[in-house]
């Protein structure tokens, strides 16, 4: 778990480098503030859920509530931590929430992606086993080393091909002198997200909470989603609202 906090580290101190460079001057440590606090909000909430999902164990070791280096962590209550952490910048700061979104979207891509690696090396959200040519040899939590199918490598490579597109199309707007909504890109990307998480989830076997045959990440993948595709389209129905391409010079 070592490894694994390390390269989530890494791919923090990346993702706020990325939103400095792409953030205008007069607004970088805004956006970096924006950043650092949406990581606490992921931290705590990350933890957060996991230990409410794992209260069994918790509620006998309540001194390993707080231990954070040790791992233990919910991708879904770290997003959820980090939304709440950036509308609540938003409002404080008065900034558009949308436009705080999207410039958080380095932050979540490559937060994703080396959460992924540092599964891969660190033996979480590993795959079920394999004899063809596509498999991988991966260590799981007990320290099990077989070949898997590579979810993780796949995770890591899908997000990574979907944030760049997102920022490609981004680019692609801004040299035309042309920009989405506010929020558009951010409500793309967690739309995107949120279906391959789902996705993904049918090539774990790593432990997991189960509901109704889904893992529960499987189904916070899915609220995500609904919530995502809901906003997205009733944004973009507002009266007045300008759709994505619509804004000229």
């Amino acid at each position: 778990m070592y490894t694994f906090s390390l390269i989530l580290g890494l791919g923090a101190a990346l993702g706020l480098l990325w939103i400095a460079w792409r953030a205008p001057e007069q607004q970088v440590l805004v956006y970096l503030d924006a950043g650092l606090l949406a990581l606490l909000g992921g931290l705590l909430g990350g933890r957060a859920a996991f230990v409410a999902t794992n209260w069994a164990y918790f509620q006998s070791h309540p001194l390993e509530i707080p231990a954070f280096h040790r791992g233990g962590y919910s991708w879904a209550g770290a997003l959820a931590g980090g939304l709440l952490a950036l509308a609540l910048v938003a409002a404080i700061k008065r900034i558009s929430l949308g436009l705080l979104a999207d410039a958080m979207l380095p932050l979540l891509a490559t937060l994703t992606v080396t959460g992924w690696l540092g599964c891969w090396l660190g033996g979480c959200a590993y795959g079920p086993l394999t004899d063809r040519w596509w498999g991988f040899l991966v260590t799981n939590e007990w320290g099990q080393t077989a070949l898997r199918w590579p979810t993780q490598l796949l995770g890591a490579t899908l997000t990574l091909v979907l944030f760049l597109l997102l920022d490609w199309s981004r680019a692609w707007l801004a040299a035309r002198g042309k920009s989405a909504r506010p929020g558009t890109f951010a409500l793309l990307g967690l739309l995107l997200l949120s279906l391959e998480m789902f996705a993904l989830s049918y090539l774990r076997v790593d432990p997991s909470r189960m509901w109704n045959g889904f893992r529960l990440e499987a189904w916070a993948a899915l609220g995500f989603a609904a919530l995502a595709a809901l906003a997205l389209g009733f944004s973009l129905l507002l009266p007045g609202v300008q759709r994505t391409g619509d804004r000229g010079n």
